[in-house]
């Protein structure tokens, strides 16, 4: 039995999946969307409204068909459910349809060698580009368009869901991703990053590239438990503000940024898995010549991630 939370209400469920959908798709009715639109001042309008219910309408369909595909359609059907949803978010917030003209990024797959998530993307289109409409939405305000390109390896480095396939899958990586073990001591509670030592520069390097680290936590001290295996231990400042995340399976992390231009830039879960799902449904609609070898004969695991 999980726990999900929705408008700061837990609820107790044993498919957090179903209950999400069933809160959602209330913004499948006309009166709800209405008495929304009421609460907030917003003017009422047929068009607004039945845009919001058909988008969270095929939102679900899309999602529901993916399940029932394999990889080689998979990501796009999840890239377009999860549009439908964003579309139907933004448009609710506002009280109106958004103006939309594109999809904001733009994929290159000429730059893979070695795995799919050498993938180049940049974005664009600002104003009206889906990804900087949804974000925005979201409370990212971040203007993309001005850190030049990024990889999918970068976006699927933030996700904490898949923090552990992601360093085996690619071993040369430091993900961006710090899973913390949390204890309660009589001195307060301190957080533990577990490491191996051979990661132990990187470990340092990613927790660098923590924005607010060094305001919220006092100097790392290194610890080791009865079996060797070696930590950093993590004690918040007096007045050091709580910077860590909650992953969906309730796991707590630190999320780094990138360094783009100078500045470090943190996206927030959510974005990262969009263009993720963005890149990856792109190489199956456009580029089954890669895309279909590789869901195939993936000889890297990378599949599996």
């Amino acid at each position: 039995k999980k726990v999900i939370k929705m408008n700061e209400d837990k609820i107790f469920t044993e498919n957090p999946e179903s209950e999400l959908w069933r809160e959602l798709l209330q913004y499948s009715y006309k009166a709800n969307v209405e008495r929304y639109f009421k609460d907030h001042s917003f003017a009422i309008s047929d068009k607004v409204t039945d845009s919001i219910i058909g988008s969270f309408l095929q939102a679900y369909e899309y999602y529901k068909a993916s399940t029932n595909t394999n990889l080689q359609i998979s990501p796009l059907l999840l890239y377009y459910g999860t549009t439908n949803l964003l579309f139907g978010m933004s448009s609710l917030f506002a009280g109106e349809i958004s103006v939309i003209h594109n999809h904001g990024m733009k994929p290159n797959a000429s730059t893979i060698k070695d795995y799919i998530a050498e993938t180049s993307v940049t974005f664009e289109n600002p104003q009206h580009g889906g990804i900087h409409i949804y974000a925005k939405a979201l409370g990212y305000n971040d203007d993309l368009t001005q850190y030049g390109n990024w990889s999918l390896m970068e976006f699927l480095a933030s996700i904490a869901e898949i923090s552990a396939d992601y360093k085996k899958c690619y071993s040369q990586n430091c993900s961006n991703i710090l899973m913390l073990d949390i204890f309660n001591t009589p001195n307060g509670k301190i957080e533990k990053i577990y490491f191996d030592s051979k990661d132990y520069s990187d470990i340092l390097d990613v927790a660098s590239n923590v924005e607010g680290i060094d305001k919220s936590y006092l100097r790392f001290q290194n610890g080791k438990d009865r079996d060797g295996t070696e930590y950093l231990i993590l004690r918040h400042k007096m007045a050091g503000k709580d910077i860590s995340k909650v992953s969906f399976s309730g796991q707590p992390y630190l999320q780094a940024g990138h360094i783009k231009n100078g500045k470090l830039i943190t996206i927030p879960t959510i974005l990262n898995m969009y263009i993720a799902l963005f890149v990856m449904g792109s190489l199956c609609r456009y580029h089954p010549e890669i895309w279909s070898p590789f869901v195939l004969n993936d000889m890297t695991g990378e599949k599996l991630l």
